[in-house]
């Protein structure tokens, strides 16, 4: 049987979302396939992996929230929302000068958003001139971690954690960690929620990198 394309997993993903009695789908939209006039320009400027290609051939963007039909209070058992902003391929591969590094010499100059869930976070490619760069969670201006994994490797776990409110949290190394409290609230509402709705959640998906 053949497997699914990555973009039809994401239809598929919102079709069992929006079946979930427990979530309310605010926004579902699939862009129309990139161009190949689109896909050449980026050629240019940056080799194309296979399945950078695969996305978006089939889909130049998806953007998908949901929220828990009733949700709580952070006390209470947390919030519990799902943010997915994949960009375009032309967003991904544009100049993010004033927006994600304000100088040349900016450490963060190599980030190119990739999934903008937040305002003030994203995952961001890493354009360090390797053929297959790594994705890395940045909170703008402040912290930037490898995520370990690829753009394809991004996209599986996007699919696992449905979205879910920073769920980066669960496998970056926190700049600082408190032995009273290891894990955030961030991290602690995705670990104990995700299970309440999503009985198919696996947490050994989402393993804690070591950056140091």
């Amino acid at each position: 049987m053949t497997q699914p394309s990555i973009v039809q997993q994401f239809r598929s993903m919102v079709v069992d979302l929006e079946n979930n009695p427990l979530i309310k789908v605010m926004k579902s939209e699939f862009n129309p396939p990139a161009t190949e006039k689109e896909l050449n320009a980026t050629q240019s400027y940056f080799k194309l992996t296979a399945a950078m290609i695969d996305f978006y051939s089939a889909a130049n963007g998806i953007t998908i929230q949901w929220e828990r039909k009733k949700q709580k209070k952070i006390a209470d058992g947390g919030l519990a929302v799902g943010y997915i902003n994949l960009l375009s391929i032309q967003e991904v591969f544009k100049n993010w000068d004033n927006i994600i590094y304000f100088d040349k010499n900016d450490a963060y100059k190599s980030l190119h958003p990739l999934d903008f869930f937040i305002d003030e976070a994203c995952a961001a490619l890493y354009l360090d001139g390797s053929d297959n760069p790594q994705v890395y969670y940045h909170y703008l201006g402040e912290e930037m971690s490898p995520l370990g994994v690829d753009f394809e490797g991004y996209l599986k776990l996007l699919l696992k954690s449905r979205g879910f409110w920073y769920w980066h949290k669960a496998i970056v190394q926190p700049e600082y960690v408190n032995p009273y409290v290891p894990m955030s609230v961030e991290e602690t509402n995705f670990r104990e929620i995700m299970p309440q709705l999503f009985p198919d959640f696996d947490a050994s998906d989402f393993q804690r990198l070591n950056n140091e």
